[in-house]
């Protein structure tokens, strides 16, 4: 159970986020998918066995399965097979299937992968988004308590006579709108929390979350060799796009070489048993002998010979009831052969099948080219976006510096009655814009550099 007053920090995030996520968890099932391919193309190389049977109502002149004879009348048959069979050659297709499954697991592997830095991204955005509100929050409160200092010396002023109502209302004005200012600061904090509330995905009282803001030292970063080609190109091959896309292009390869299997000859083991029982048949214990006479003609002497013949017979008063397992028991008989396949024409089904899995090959290089590309150009990407946001910080530094002193000379002068509320206004309204400015691109910068760093180690921390 997570501690709702625990204020979490952006490590405490990504990994709730690896074991949470559903779009994490989307990609954990495609793997499992994955495997589960993987197993089965393995159980392939194993014989099949089935059973099969029925039972059967006849009626009129029917076929006798045990006697093979015609027989009139209705009777209940029942038949059973016990059969197996087991590929021993298929062009290789077994060993492709494997193969082509094994890489499409290690594909899958990398996809999840990719899933997983993305979502990572997005929460850091998320995260450096509350605190650069938060400072901003903090500057616009800094603003509302001068002001309302100000305020309270000009009320002064303007009962005692000593300035005009014009100035009071402008220093009234001003207040209000930095009463104005903190609470649009105020809304943009609780809407930043918000939103990373909901990538989490979070069931706990939203009221109660907030996170940990880190300290953050701009000097400890550094965009020095990180334009390197070296060090590009080995980001490049490590990035789980990349990965994922030269598996799919492996993988795509043995679908050639599957669609192939299909021109060869198939070689196969086969095997089975069978049994029948038919409804009524007599079954007799004992027989007798029986002796019976061929009337035969002499060749030499012309005479009508009786020739005896002993045969044995069912003796009619042992006859029992022939029951269903005594019948499957007599009727067994099985076979054992093997059996082949040669594919002489299957209306251009397996040409259409080389042909398409030639072009999966062919997009397959492509997405390669494809995420190489984009890997690239978002490193290249985010160096550049790094180096401009640290000089729009070192701009927007030095004009909040002097800012900061201009707004402090014009409060002087303010408190000297030397400017008016409106023009102490201005300062405080430039002093802000600044302010607000430096922080943004402090933390734009921040981002930035974790980007890039991300892209190059595989690593996002604060």
């Amino acid at each position: 159970m997570i501690n709702a007053q625990e204020k979490w920090s952006l490590n405490k995030c990504i990994e709730h986020a690896r074991v949470n996520n559903l779009d994490i968890q989307r990609g954990y099932n495609a793997v499992a998918n994955a495997d589960l391919s993987e197993w089965q193309s393995k159980l392939a190389f194993l014989p099949t066995a089935n059973i099969n049977g029925g039972y059967y109502w006849n009626f009129g002149l029917t076929i006798d399965p045990i006697s093979n004879t015609r027989q009139p009348g209705s009777r209940q048959t029942l038949s059973t097979t016990v059969s197996g069979n087991w590929t021993l050659l298929s062009g290789g297709r077994n060993i492709y299937q494997l193969q082509q499954s094994r890489l499409n697991s290690v594909a899958a592997l990398y996809q999840l992968e990719e899933v997983k830095n993305n979502t990572f991204l997005n929460i850091a955005s998320a995260y450096l988004q509350i605190i650069v509100n938060i400072q901003l929050e903090s500057v616009a409160k800094g603003q509302l308590n001068t002001s309302l200092k100000s305020l309270e010396r000009t009320q002064i002023l303007y009962e005692n006579g000593a300035i005009s109502r014009d100035n009071y209302l402008q220093s009234v004005a001003q207040t209000k709108g930095d009463e104005g200012n903190l609470t649009g600061a105020t809304n943009s904090v609780l809407l930043s929390k918000l939103l990373l509330f909901q990538i989490l995905q979070l069931e706990t009282d939203f009221e109660s979350f907030d996170i940990e803001a880190p300290v953050v030292d701009l000097n400890q970063l550094s965009l020095n060799d990180y334009g390197r080609d070296d060090l590009k190109n080995q980001a490049i091959q490590k990035q789980p796009s990349v990965r994922a896309a030269k598996a799919s292009l492996e993988s795509a390869q043995y679908g050639i070489k599957l669609a192939n299997s299909g021109r060869y000859p198939s070689l196969f083991f086969l095997a089975q048993l069978n049994s029948n029982y038919v409804q009524g048949l007599p079954y007799f214990t004992d027989f007798v002998e029986l002796t019976t006479y061929t009337l035969v003609e002499n060749p030499s002497t012309g005479n009508i010979e009786q020739i005896p013949q002993v045969i044995n017979v069912p003796d009619p008063n042992s006859q029992i009831n022939y029951t269903i397992g005594n019948q499957l028991s007599d009727n067994w008989n099985q076979f054992i052969g093997f059996g082949f396949q040669v594919p002489l024409f299957n209306g251009g089904t397996t040409h259409a099948a080389v042909q398409r899995a030639k072009i999966q090959e062919n997009n397959a290089s492509l997405d390669i080219k494809a995420s190489e590309l984009s890997v690239r150009q978002t490193i290249e990407r985010a160096l550049v976006d790094a180096k401009n946001s640290l000089a729009l910080f070192n701009a927007a530094n030095a004009s909040s510096q002097a800012s900061e002193l201009a707004l402090n000379n014009a409060q002087l002068n303010f408190d000297e009655g030397v400017i008016s509320a409106f023009d102490l206004g201005l300062s405080k309204n430039q002093y802000l814009a600044a302010k607000s400015q430096e922080i943004q691109t402090k933390f734009d910068y921040l981002f930035k550099v974790k980007v890039l760093e991300f892209y190059l180690f595989n690593q996002i921390s604060l």
